[in-house]
């Protein structure tokens, strides 16, 4: 560490491009790339559990799917106007 002043630095080793440094990126990566279908098998098991009479489930298990497509949708729309 130098000592500049009255503040401190920390010089941390550069990283490698597009290396990964842990598991969690690994997991958090896995999940955001599942999510579309994760949408889709929601909102077609709350038809399916609609269609059985599921009552609150079926709400759930809909409702749910319906979320995540509106979160993919405003991810797309707020890269889209941020990148204009």
């Amino acid at each position: 560490m130098v000592m500049k002043g009255l503040h401190m630095r920390l010089r941390l080793p550069k990283r490698e491009a597009g290396r990964t440094t842990s598991v969690h990126a690994h997991f958090c990566e896995a999940i955001d790339q599942s999510i579309p279908v994760l949408r889709t098998a929601l909102i077609i098991a709350g038809l399916v559990v609609a269609a059985t009479r599921g009552g609150r489930l079926a709400d759930f298990l809909f409702v749910t799917g319906l979320l995540f497509h509106f979160a993919i949708s405003f991810e797309h729309w707020w890269i889209t106007k941020r990148t204009r």
